[in-house]
């Protein structure tokens, strides 16, 4: 191998190496996270790409691996343009009436330029597309939470897709989840197959969120699980401040984990009950009313969430009641 070749690639991984350690000691330790372009980050986001801002910390990671790929992106789409236009010139018909056949004798800036792009590309998958993907979708952490449900210092809560809304489940004040049975399953008034005959169960559920009155509730400041799937085709759950979207697939229940921070709540966008109203939207083509399948989901603070799960939960329980006593 030419020597020039051997001292290019040595070079690139030194410049790999250099590049890693200079994120890393851009890190905020509170979070782990690189923030020393976070202005630039958050100016391109909200006022370039029009997208609202995050809630939740892995949010901000989110958006710093899209803007740093499409500074990327754009370092490229100017290089080789310029590059274009000088071979247009430099190799006009007017310049070279004779066309060369042995094309260019030296690669070595343009090996230079290739090696460079992917020692970038290396930077942005090892220390911000990588440890993204280990944060979000963390086993370890899926199970903390849940573990931490019992308790309510973080929340469970089971998300069912169906055509063309959203519905949710809640393991209501005792903790546990009811179990559920293909056989009691209905479209519209028991997606989750929960048994009608059981009159202990206190599970809460939101059957249609497309309401702003019965919205999905998660608590600030509090670790929440969901457990996603599909009652009919492939779906997926999108809240965009969360910086989160997941695949609902009938058959599986996929697991995504969220903290919605209070330091990133706007006062501002409050409504009067002092309550935060997101957009759930679906980012999977699902059908005919693909584009009316919204519905919301409502950050409150942990004192209302644990008065709102109380009295839904224990509402559930006595309608429950009142029907087995109508039934018999």
């Amino acid at each position: 191998m030419n020597k020039k070749y051997i001292g290019l690639i040595f070079g690139a991984i030194a410049g790999v190496v250099v590049a890693v350690l200079l994120v890393n000691s851009g890190k905020d330790e509170g979070t782990n996270t690189f923030t020393a372009f976070d202005s630039t980050v958050k100016y391109t986001m909200t006022e370039l790409f029009k997208s609202p801002p995050p809630i939740t910390e892995h949010g901000w990671n989110v958006d710093r691996v899209l803007v740093f790929v499409h500074v990327l992106m754009g370092v490229l789409f100017a290089g080789w343009t310029l590059y274009f236009l000088y071979c247009i010139f430099k190799f006009r018909e007017s310049n070279h009436p004779k066309a060369d056949y042995f094309g260019a004798r030296s690669k070595f800036w343009s090996t230079l330029v290739e090696y460079g792009v992917i020692a970038v590309e290396v930077v942005l998958i090892v220390c911000f597309a990588i440890p993204l993907w280990a944060e979000v979708m963390n086993d370890e952490k899926l199970a903390e939470i849940k573990a931490q449900a019992k308790d309510g210092s973080g929340l469970e809560i089971h998300i069912l897709a169906k055509q063309f809304d959203w519905s949710a489940r809640y393991a209501g004040t005792d903790g546990e989840f009811a179990q559920q049975d293909i056989r009691f399953a209905d479209k519209s008034n028991n997606p989750f197959g929960l048994d009608p005959n059981d009159a202990s169960i206190d599970d809460v559920l939101v059957l249609a969120a497309k309401d702003r009155k019965g919205a999905i509730v998660v608590p600030a400041d509090t670790a929440v699980a969901l457990k996603i799937t599909s009652m009919d085709v492939i779906h997926s759950f999108k809240v965009l401040p969360l910086r989160v979207c997941k695949d609902a697939i009938p058959g599986l229940q996929l697991p995504i984990h969220f903290e919605a921070k209070t330091k990133y709540l706007d006062p501002k966008e409050e409504n009067k009950d002092g309550e935060h109203v997101f957009l759930i939207t679906c980012a999977q083509l699902c059908g005919d009313g693909h584009g009316s399948m919204n519905g919301y989901l409502k950050v409150v603070s942990k004192t209302k969430f644990q008065e709102w799960i109380k009295t839904k939960s224990e509402a559930a329980q006595q309608a429950r009641r009142n029907n087995l006593a109508a039934v018999k």
